[in-house]
């Protein structure tokens, strides 16, 4: 049985459109799972194992494999095995992103074109390189499942929303907007101060702001990471917003600038070589390896090389050099020097 594109009426829309397809016993013979938000994704991915395989014998059908080396043809000979005592066998393919074997892509498209209607194939995955033919033709092939990471402004306190609600327990709007911008909206942390919180507030069952203070300590390291995205991304006011975040929780100011402005060097000198290296039409793999980043990762910071100039990187870190002499000068305070550099990186504009 030859497999076609499903038309775009037949995509699947959203993670709940996909749960009733699943649930009501209609599996695609492929799934492609795509997108950072890697919680959602992996409770994705166990839903659709519980869904198509018994319970009792998913010892004997559920593989995952790996084919980082160059090894496909042993994910798909184990995907065209017959299930044992069950209706349906599960394979989950990772590592597949940087294949670019003939060989290895022609199995594939033998695959392809007769799927074994006994086996659900899932390929799992942050991120593809668009550019690649093996992302083409999953994209193709495949019911196609996204998880980007949410919107912090609506997604993210709507899931919270949702989380609670499913707990057994109520959060408002504006207190899970709060928690958000303690925690982020990285899910497994999120889901992990939830648990907490639902917990804490036992049979009062509401969750409030104070509770949130009082139970949920602000990351650092989450604070730094979605610092130097808002900076990326050119967006002042939620940079300002966490730097401030990050200055209460230290007493070490000059420590702490100097580390805030080495992760935000280190991702402009990231993306230069990211551009540079695209440009010459170098393959994610190459990339990875110089900028010592794994391959998954390096696809989301090809996205964002691809939207940025090069001349306001080169401007940039200059601009971040002149901080770290006026850092060590002791020209400032630590945290205005940063605000400056901040500034400077991005430009005014309407939130």
């Amino acid at each position: 049985m030859a497999v076609k594109k499903p038309a775009s009426g037949d995509a699947l829309k959203s993670q709940t459109e996909f749960a009733r397809k699943i649930l009501s016993g209609k599996f695609a013979p492929m799934y492609l799972f795509e997108g950072a938000e890697n919680y959602l994704r992996e409770q994705t991915l166990k839903q659709l194992i519980d869904a198509a395989v018994d319970e009792g014998l998913r010892d004997f059908n559920v593989s995952e494999i790996s084919v980082t080396k160059g090894n496909l043809d042993e994910a798909l000979a184990i995907a065209r095995q017959y299930p044992m005592m069950s209706a349906r066998r599960a394979v989950v393919v990772t590592g597949f992103e940087s294949i670019n074997d003939e060989d290895q892509l022609e199995w594939l498209k033998d695959y392809i074109r007769n799927p074994v209607e006994t086996t659900v194939l899932i390929f799992n995955t942050p991120g593809l390189d668009k550019r690649r033919n093996i992302a083409t033709m999953l994209s193709k092939f495949c019911e196609v499942v996204s998880f980007d990471s949410l919107d912090e402004r609506d997604a993210a306190p709507r899931w919270i929303v949702d989380y609670v609600s499913r707990a057994g327990a109520s959060i408002d709007n504006a207190t899970a907007a709060f928690l958000v911008g303690m925690v982020g909206t990285e899910l497994q942390q999120l889901s992990t101060e939830l648990d907490k919180l639902v917990t804490f507030v036992g049979e009062r069952g509401r969750i409030s702001r104070q509770d949130v203070e009082l139970l949920v300590r602000y990351s650092r390291e989450h604070s730094n990471f979605e610092l130097t995205d808002a900076l990326l991304e050119g967006n002042r006011k939620r940079a300002l917003t966490l730097l401030e975040h990050i200055f209460e929780n230290s007493s070490d100011k000059q420590g702490l600038a100097l580390m805030i402005l080495g992760a935000i060097a280190r991702s402009y000198r990231n993306l230069l070589i990211s551009k540079e290296l695209m440009q010459q039409n170098a393959p994610n793999s190459e990339i990875a390896k110089a900028v010592g980043m794994s391959p998954y990762a390096v696809t989301h910071l090809n996205e964002k090389a691809r939207k940025m100039e090069s001349r306001r990187l080169l401007q940039g870190i200059q601009r971040i050099a002149a901080t770290d002499v006026a850092l060590k000068s002791s020209m400032g305070t630590p945290r205005l020097q940063i605000e400056l550099l901040i500034c400077e990186l991005c430009p005014a504009r309407n939130y």
